[in-house]
């Protein structure tokens, strides 16, 4: 019988295969029936606003009420709502479905990470970390990978699998477990580093989150345009976006090993700033390697910028529910965001490549306050 944080892991795999199958479909189609910037935008930004407004308080309701009841009902709102995108090719009633996606998803995510933080400390809760952000990242790759080869033999296949798939994930979430054991061999042994409180670790973070949910959203939600454009097929498409999730994957596991990033915040600078740099690569490029070198690039740093924010949060806040649902807020509201104002810059604009440049330029402008907050906080103490 698998232990509880083993079960999870598979859980998070799952969850995001097929969030991944639900979003990937839904723009994709959007973009083939040729919508305009501000549709895509608003189909790419409205479940996450209210993905950031659920997570504010659905965390703290699985602090009161526990993990898994809270989990489970995520499951079932989240699963209903894909599987019924497959029954309409309304953009308007797309919508609506994809607000109750937003809602089912935003109770699953931020009590799922409290659930996984409960009871870990210092070496355990960096393990458990890796391996649970490894599983949902390969969840992401496969749903991305898979959905888009899907896509071109059934275009609503995503939606119906993605949404029997979370409907039945509660029978896994509900099953009898044995208890957590965390074994001491599975990752390297180093001493643990510990987080500096008071130095602005955390909420420089959130920002640095936001900062490429923003404009790994905005890439993402306006690509298919793009892809619609050059006659980029969906199979490419599908593996542009598995190609970021690689990166991302790989940044997870790598920062495992490594520790300077959690007493140091210029790395985290330096890092976004290149991000911003793949974001005006693919602003700029025609060639797939380009394009794949640009997705590459910023699937990486958002990795590391995810992994700093979920570390800081729940090494330095005791209600784990509570501070996971600020750092799922901080993320999904840089994906709403983004998709949003990168809609509309690029309906404004009426130029195709403009939302890719003024991501990257968003991003930059967030290093920047990044910089002089922490620089006039450390003056004044």
């Amino acid at each position: 019988m698998p232990n509880q944080i083993q079960i999870l892991y598979v859980a998070a795999f799952i969850m995001d295969m097929a969030v991944a199958g639900t979003t990937f479909t839904l723009l994709r189609r959007a973009g083939d029936s040729q919508a305009d910037a501000v549709t895509l935008g608003l189909l790419g930004a409205l479940w996450l606003a209210v993905y950031t407004g659920v997570a504010l308080w659905s965390g703290r309701w699985s602090d009161r009420v526990g993990r898994r009841r809270v989990v489970a009902i995520g499951c079932v709102v989240s699963g209903a709502a894909s599987f019924l995108c497959g029954l309409t090719e309304s953009n308007w009633l797309l919508l609506v479905l994809t607000a109750g996606f937003g809602l089912g998803v935003g109770c699953f995510w931020p009590s799922m990470i409290a659930w996984l933080g409960d009871d870990a400390k210092d070496g355990h809760l960096m393990a458990r970390l890796t391996k649970f952000n490894l599983a949902w990242n390969v969840g992401l790759l496969a749903g991305f990978g898979l959905s888009g080869w899907l896509y071109t033999l059934w275009p609503n296949g995503p939606f119906y699998i993605a949404g029997v798939m979370k409907l039945l994930l509660p029978i896994l979430l509900l099953a009898p477990a044995r208890p957590a054991r965390d074994a001491a061999s599975s990752f390297p042994k180093v001493e643990p580093v510990h987080v500096p409180k008071g130095r602005g670790f955390r909420q420089t973070a959130w920002v640095a989150n936001f900062a490429l949910m923003f404009g790994m959203g905005g890439l993402n939600a306006l690509f298919p345009q793009v892809a619609a454009a050059l006659d980029i097929e969906a199979d490419s498409h599908g593996i542009l976006l598995a190609l970021s999730r690689g990166a991302a994957m790989t940044v997870f596991a790598m920062l495992q090993w490594l520790q300077f990033w959690r007493t140091r915040l210029w790395p985290l600078w330096v890092a976004q700033l290149m991000a911003a740099g793949g974001l005006c690569v693919v602003g700029s490029g025609e060639a797939f390697w380009l394009f794949a070198a640009g997705f590459i690039v910023v699937g990486a740093v958002s990795g590391y910028t995810y992994q700093a924010s979920i570390m800081f949060t729940l090494e330095e806040i005791s209600e784990k529910g509570k501070g996971s649902g600020f750092h799922e807020a901080t993320l999904a509201s840089g994906m709403c965001l983004g998709p949003l104002l990168a809609g509309w810059i690029g309906q404004q604009t009426a130029q195709l490549r403009a939302p890719y440049f003024f991501c990257g330029a968003v991003v930059v402008v967030l290093v920047m306050t990044q910089i002089v907050t922490v620089l006039m906080r450390r003056q004044q103490t």
